[in-house]
């Protein structure tokens, strides 16, 4: 993860102007694959509906399935190897459809016939947050894959969720995800995504030093991103407050 965030606009860009309220970093860690990436970003968006300005969401790329091939493999190949019977299927997809409802989600899980590997997914969104349009394109990536069981491994797919979100044309955007363009780059924020040692998704990661992990309500999360606002704009008030001393020593 590098120090100057990716120009991202899910929450408000700029700070408030009230020196009392510092702008606060948000680092959302998410995969396209897993549903409690997608009710935790709906979790997060809530939250900053309710504190107004003064934050920042920057994505970042994580891959739930590393192990799955380039192509994808059957969808209900991976839910029996990940967890057993049709009955411990249905058992461990419940809650995840009784929280998708209770965050206007209607999860389509019957729709999906391909899981895929997310490397290309990823790097769309990549383009998408240079282009200033990351809410959108991680909103659609998820609807394409959950709601309405694409296979976003495929390159067409992800042209047109391109294309669709206003990143760039879909030729262009299709020739660009058959390069290796930006693959590298991508990489490189998964692997400092690992260092951190993220295991669970999502993972929201506040100004650089506090993080939480899974999909908390967004009661909790207020509470936190405001006791870390609080804390930012103290150390901003002790800094201007030891600038202005040394300021003054040195005019007498």
């Amino acid at each position: 993860m590098s120090d100057t965030p990716a120009n991202n606009d899910a929450a408000t860009d700029e700070a408030t102007g009230d020196e009392h309220k510092p702008l606060v970093e948000i680092d959302l860690i998410i995969d396209f694959i897993c549903p409690w990436s997608y009710i935790g970003k709906r979790r997060l968006e809530a939250t900053l509906d309710m504190l107004g300005e003064g934050f920042r969401v920057n994505y970042y790329p994580f891959l739930m399935a590393a192990d799955i091939p380039a192509g994808g493999i059957p969808r209900k190949e991976w839910l029996a190897k990940t967890y057993g019977t049709p009955q411990q299927i249905e058992k461990a997809l419940e809650p995840i459809k009784v929280a998708g409802l209770q965050d206007g989600i209607e999860f389509n899980f019957d729709a999906i016939e391909v899981m895929p590997n997310t490397l290309n997914a990823h790097r769309a969104m990549y383009w998408a947050r240079e282009a200033g349009k990351a809410a959108e394109m991680a909103e659609r990536l998820f609807q394409l894959f959950f709601i309405e069981g694409e296979d976003i491994g495929d390159e067409d797919v992800l042209a047109q969720a391109l294309a669709q979100v206003g990143v760039m044309d879909a030729f262009r955007a299709q020739k660009m995800l058959e390069s290796d363009l930006d693959t590298e780059e991508v990489w490189n924020e998964i692997m400092e995504v690992r260092q951190l040692g993220v295991k669970k998704l999502p993972a929201i990661i506040i100004a650089r030093k506090y993080a939480i992990l899974g999909a908390e309500d967004p009661v909790t999360i207020a509470k936190t991103l405001q006791a870390v606002q609080a804390e930012l704009a103290l150390e901003a008030e002790e800094a201007e407050k030891k600038a202005a001393e040394e300021r003054e020593k040195n005019t007498n």
